[in-house]
């Protein structure tokens, strides 16, 4: 366990971006905390004997009584609070130098800073929330869209947490079953009401989880989108459309763009991190265009889908080549054709999205197959949809699976010993209680909170 995670010392930090603001808001927590703000506050007694949920106005002062700040403090008493533990909120002035002497003069007071994730971990290790849903708090943070944003929500609402629980109480009671017929050997094994029309259920509802967890990356990392074709076939023109802004530079000489140029945009609430990237030709002798040239090669590979993009206008041909000399490497699946400038070369080849950039006509179309194959072809999740988006998550979900795939209507007929089941059982109780929290590896505890931000 991360060494800084002390349960029963004072914590504190800013939970506001730093920088200039109207206000900032600095976290405390640890038992005694009200205590120990009341001696820096300038209405210690009312302080001290607030009750929970309540706003107090005052001064915050120094060791010589001098004033800090005018501040709110927002009181939460035990276990009433985000944490579990007695935790007030400090709403100050958002200047750099008032937020630093505030923090200063809690560090006298005897508060410490907090480690990533720490108010966070506090509420998971004093039963506030489980794994999944501490989870889901640095994903609500680090959501770019609102779909992705009310998925995270869902989790930390109890989403994924109820399903796991439906099926952790299924296979505990089958567990039972287990344990009383080891206890009574001297029963057939084939009498075991083992109830696997509940098992075969419980199973199906951890496959699900495990289809969403593609979705769910999805919508957490995004889609890494790069456009790609020949020196002048319209890529920035396309580039700037997507984004609604005259983002790259659109000239009629052939190597404008010389590195990629990115951008993150909202595709129906899936987070798009499109690239406009240097036009491939072969032809150029300009050292920095061949870098771009390289540069943008490698990009294709490890990107989610590429838009090839044709110049409707050089004919057939070129666009043949295009496929050919650059694309033919790339799998189906990832590969999306564009006929761009269709409104001067409305002929459009087969297996070609035919778009004018500089018109949008046949954008929509195009915007749609990015969606179609971002969801292989489903329809976006609900919003407050279980979906899991941890890799975490899935292993363990495969783990718990897995265990359970032995049972079947006459597993004790085809030679699976009670025991043997009982161990299966076990272990997808491991697996499942992992994968909640309630058993817990200090390595992936470090794992789960040291990614949070410092005030979370």
């Amino acid at each position: 366990m991360n060494p800084d995670y002390q349960l029963e010392s004072l914590i504190m930090a800013l939970a506001t971006p730093r920088g200039r603001s109207a206000i900032a808001v600095v976290r405390t927590s640890g038992p005694g905390c009200i205590e120990v703000l009341a001696v820096i506050f300038s209405r210690p007694d009312v302080l001290k004997n607030s009750d929970g949920h309540r706003v107090h106005h005052g001064w915050i002062l120094d060791g010589n009584k001098a004033r800090v700040d005018e501040v709110l403090l927002t009181v939460f008493r035990a276990p009433a609070s985000y944490t579990g533990q007695d935790s007030v909120e400090i709403s100050c002035h958002g200047g750099l130098p008032v937020v630093d002497r505030l923090l200063d003069v809690l560090r006298e007071a005897g508060f410490r800073d907090a480690a990533p994730g720490e108010f966070t971990f506090r509420a998971f290790s004093l039963g506030k929330m489980d794994l999944t849903r501490a989870e889901a708090v640095r994903e609500i943070i680090d959501s770019r869209t609102d779909r992705a944003r009310a998925l995270a929500i869902s989790r930390l609402a109890g989403s994924v947490k109820s399903v796991i629980d439906e099926v952790k109480e299924t296979v505990t009671l089958q567990s039972a079953v287990a344990a009383l017929a080891l206890d009574y050997p001297e029963d057939e094994a084939e009498t075991v009401p083992f109830n696997y029309e509940l098992i075969r259920r419980s199973k199906e509802s951890l496959q699900n989880l495990i289809r969403s967890w593609r979705t769910g990356r999805l919508y957490r990392d995004g889609l890494k989108v790069t456009l790609a074709g020949p020196a002048n076939a319209g890529k920035s023109s396309l580039f700037n459309l997507f984004l609604r802004e005259e983002r790259s530079i659109v000239t009629e000489q052939p190597g404008t763009t010389r590195d990629w140029v990115e951008a993150w945009l909202n595709l129906d609430g899936i987070p798009l991190q499109l690239m406009d990237t240097a036009g491939l030709r072969s032809e150029t002798v300009d050292p920095i265009e061949i870098e771009g040239i390289r540069r943008t090669r490698e990009l294709l590979t490890g990107s989610d889908l590429v838009v090839a993009v044709a110049d409707g206008t050089a004919g057939f041909k070129a666009a043949a080549a295009l496929e050919k000399e650059e694309m033919e490497l790339l799998p189906g699946e990832k590969l999306i054709k564009v006929w761009n400038k269709s409104d001067l070369s409305p002929e459009i080849p087969d297996g070609w999205i035919g778009v004018s950039a500089v018109t949008g006509e046949g954008f929509t179309r195009l915007e749609e197959e990015i969606r179609s194959r971002a969801l292989d072809g489903g329809a976006p999740p609900e919003a407050d949809a279980p979906v899991i988006d941890s890799v975490r998550q899935k292993e363990l979900l495969e783990r718990a699976v897995s265990a359970l795939e032995c049972f079947s209507d006459g597993a004790l007929n085809q030679g699976v010993t009670v025991d043997l089941l009982a161990e299966d059982l076990y272990e997808a109780l491991e697996a499942l209680g992992e994968l909640t929290g309630t058993v817990t590896r200090t390595d992936v505890l470090n794992t789960v909170f040291s990614s949070f931000c410092v005030g979370k």
